[in-house]
């Protein structure tokens, strides 16, 4: 089986310690002519290993575009990506799939799990998919971190909400990836399983050193990453460390005004 570090990486290929995601002058045009829509323009952003990264901005401002071009989920009209030292752009479809599959996990808003499964056989799924054994105390480990103990037996239907996107999280960290990205991962969740969600993300980042990129419309989800990053336009408008609930607030209606 070919798996990503069987790829050679280009002689000269650009690598950044600590930085694990890294994206230059991405761009993203839809359609073509008069009518083409330029969702992205001109993006450059990294993040840095072991952070968490909220992406926030008004509808239409290309924060979903951004998430799907960095995740490797679409390709850019102009520009690069790179995860985990390797260009994206380098890589034929083969070898991008098997990327996403070791590098990079995923949390939807839809939980995206197999109904037939249980919680346990749903985690363990990336993992089996790429013709590999779980690791028993990995698996263990994210059971036990997500509190879902008397859960793993259950199929989603006899999940609630909270316990399926716990049994989602854990399902992207099983394989240890470089990054998760997640997608507004606490929009149908009501706020105390939101709060648990995200304190159980935040977990993963302090502990388990993963580093986390979740687009969001929520600023008290926000409030939980340690940075916020800003876009209007297609473009990257600001950068907020450590910012508060008021201060995201203020950031979001800046940029509606």
């Amino acid at each position: 089986m070919t798996r990503l570090r069987d790829v050679p990486r280009p002689v000269g290929a650009e690598v950044a310690p600590t930085s694990v995601v890294r994206a230059h002058g991405l761009r993203r045009t839809f359609g073509e002519g008069a009518s083409a829509v330029e969702a992205l323009r001109g993006v450059d952003i990294a993040f840095d290993r072991g952070s968490f990264t909220a992406i926030m901005g008004p509808s239409g401002s290309g924060k979903s575009t951004l998430l799907h071009l960095l995740a490797g989920l679409d390709r850019p009209t102009d520009g690069w990506v790179e995860i985990d030292g390797t260009r994206l752009d380098r890589l034929d479809d083969r070898h991008l799939t098997l990327l996403r599959r070791e590098k990079v996990g995923f949390v939807f808003q839809a939980y995206n799990l197999l109904p037939v499964l249980t919680a346990e056989q749903n985690i363990t799924l990336p993992v089996r998919i790429g013709g590999h054994r779980p690791d028993p105390e990995r698996l263990e480990e994210l059971i036990r971190e997500m509190g879902l103990g008397d859960r793993r037996t259950h199929r989603p239907a006899e999940l609630s909400g909270g316990q399926q996107q716990r049994v989602a999280v854990a399902r992207a960290l099983i394989t240890r990836p470089a990054v998760v990205f997640g997608d507004e991962p606490t929009g149908n969740l009501d706020s105390v399983s939101s709060r648990e969600l995200l304190r159980l993300m935040r977990h993963a980042v302090d502990t388990l050193d993963q580093t986390i990129v979740m687009v969001t419309h929520d600023p008290s989800a926000a409030a939980v990453a340690d940075r916020v990053v800003f876009l209007a336009d297609g473009a990257v408008t600001g950068i907020r460390e450590r910012p508060t609930i008021d201060e995201i607030l203020d950031e979001l209606r800046a940029l509606a005004s």
